[in-house]
């Protein structure tokens, strides 16, 4: 005889429509998280506006064309303005809310990179980077937790892969933005790229009364009834007597308890308080570094001197092969962020990271070959320099696997949510040191012993596998906060599927999909549903 027991959120999934334009609720839902999304335009334009400047006459004669020195400090400034508003950004998430925060990060951002098209010297400019980094710490931080915490349950992890693959959006603007303006013989040829980058700003703030605040930040802060009405609004486009309102708000608030059990106050040392914290900590700083120190930021920033090495020398080369590349990075990552639910996390990490050191070997080996000729001959030759051309297509597309669109995604679906704004400080904390060193590193290491600094890459990239393998897990699954709780082990897994089981016990119930009976001999019974 089968028995109906209560389910939790895989169960509760199973049979209905989850297309990202199911229903009304689910288009508005998605045009409400595109607000968000854009939010990674932003970090991308920079890298790719600053590689599309430095190959601009007008703006290298304004700049006085800048000494390795001078161009690493206009890079990193950036990220030293992150770095200066990262120990708030947590607080503000947590305190104001994820929607707030946002809105206040676009703003500094705005007013950032009006300063930026319109600086008349080289501090000023600096200064402006400086204070446009300082409102992306708060807009990056906020923006994939809104979208992870406000998200259908089978669209998170590829809404937040998509967030980051959208960092490529952003870098196609400014690579063919900048193709465009360089024809212009005035400052304008490189104020206009400048100006631009300021328009996800502007979007999110024209939209701010259209954005949603997260049900699990609302929940936290005792608005139950709020969070209620935006899951049944958007989840269940507006069927109130839908189990999953039930079921997602159960998982919500036992999560959250306990988390407030097991940590009596959440600050950063709540990282180093239990085995499944400290392990987590761990990750957050290893995706931190390698997401930025795998090789991918001599493309990102320092593609000019790449392509000098290598003999694409003029103005107009430079920014096609620049624009071509940011139009294939956007095309794989988004490729790759929708099979993030079809494949494991831990098995794109580990494809991506195998091909990233395999094709960089090659690249290093081509590259010796290239500038070894150009200096016994004083030219390399062309047939080499195309080969290198390819494996940095190559390289991209592996980067693209795991790396280009995994990073945010298991960071945030790692951590607990009294952690999950903490946690994401630390990853862009991490992230903007690594920017900082390879934007210091880079350009004087590239410049003084060439080639061979790539066999640091090569060996870089041969120590991220051997980490990734050890210490990564796999994160696939439709609750967050089943997601969230892997890493605590089974105690609390089970620990949470018995709390919504005792919250839901006495509402109606629903089956179990054919494929989670249990066969038990003769009998056959359904069982609570696991992710």
């Amino acid at each position: 005889m089968a028995n109906t027991a209560p389910v939790m959120m895989e169960a509760v999934l199973a049979g209905r429509s989850n297309g990202y334009l199911a229903n009304r609720g689910m288009i508005l839902l998605n045009l409400n998280l595109a607000i968000s999304l854009i939010s990674s335009y932003a970090t991308g334009y920079d890298g790719s506006m600053m590689n599309g400047l430095q190959t601009l006459d007008t703006w290298n004669e304004f700049f006085h064309t800048p000494s390795a020195s001078t161009l690493a400090l206009l890079n990193a400034i950036q990220n030293v303005g992150q770095l200066v508003a990262l120990p708030f950004c947590a607080l503000a998430c947590d305190k104001f809310g994820r929607r707030a925060t946002l809105l206040f990060g676009a703003l500094i951002m705005l007013v950032g990179t009006i300063l930026q098209g319109s600086a008349q010297n080289n501090g000023m400019f600096i200064a402006a980077r400086g204070l446009l980094g300082f409102g992306l710490a708060f807009n990056i931080t906020a923006a994939p937790l809104l979208i992870l915490e406000l998200a259908f349950p089978t669209q998170r992890a590829p809404l937040v892969s998509l967030y980051n693959a959208l960092w490529s959006l952003g870098a196609i603007a400014a690579a063919w933005i900048t193709y465009g303006t360089f024809r212009l013989t005035t400052d304008n040829g490189w104020r206009i790229p400048s100006y631009l980058q300021g328009l996800s700003s502007a979007v999110q703030l024209l939209s701010c009364f259209f954005i949603v605040e997260s049900p699990r930040w609302l929940v936290d802060r005792g608005q139950e009834e709020k969070a209620k009405e935006i899951i049944i609004k958007y989840h269940t486009n507006g069927n109130r007597e839908d189990y999953m309102v039930l079921i997602e708000l159960e998982e919500i608030k036992e999560a959250l308890r306990l988390e407030k059990e097991a940590l009596a106050s959440t600050s950063y040392l709540s990282f180093f308080q239990t085995k499944g914290n400290r392990r987590r900590f761990f990750i957050i700083l290893a995706v931190g570094f390698f997401s930025q120190w795998s090789g991918n930021g001599l493309i990102s920033y320092y593609l000019t001197l790449v392509l000098d090495s290598i003999g694409y020398k003029t103005e107009a080369s430079q920014n096609l092969i620049n624009g071509l590349l940011t139009i294939w990075g956007l095309v794989t990552t988004v490729f790759f962020s929708l099979l993030v639910n079809k494949f494991g996390r831990r098995t794109m990490f580990l494809t991506s990271t195998i091909g990233m050191l395999v094709t960089f070997i090659i690249w290093t080996a081509l590259e010796a070959t290239y500038e070894k000729a150009t200096d016994l001959t004083g030219s390399g030759s062309p047939t080499v320099g195309r080969a290198v051309l390819a494996m940095i297509v190559l390289y991209n597309t592996f980067f693209a696997v795991g790396w280009g669109p995994l990073q945010v995604t298991y960071v945030v679906e790692i951590l607990p949510y009294q952690l999950r704004a903490r946690g994401l400080v630390l990853y862009n904390f991490f992230v903007a040191l690594a920017l900082i060193f390879n934007q210091y590193a880079n350009p004087i290491a590239m410049t003084n012993i060439k080639w061979k600094y790539y066999i640091v890459y090569d060996v870089w990239l041969f120590i991220e596998l051997v980490v990734v393998y050890f210490l990564f897990v796999e994160t696939r699954g439709a609750s967050l906060e089943e997601t969230a709780a892997i890493l605590d082990g089974v105690a609390v897994q089970e620990q949470l599927i018995e709390g919504v089981a005792r919250a839901t016990e006495h509402e109606s119930k629903v089956p179990l999909p054919v494929n989670e009976k249990v066969d038990r001999g003769s009998n056959v019974e359904m069982r609570t549903a696991k992710c």
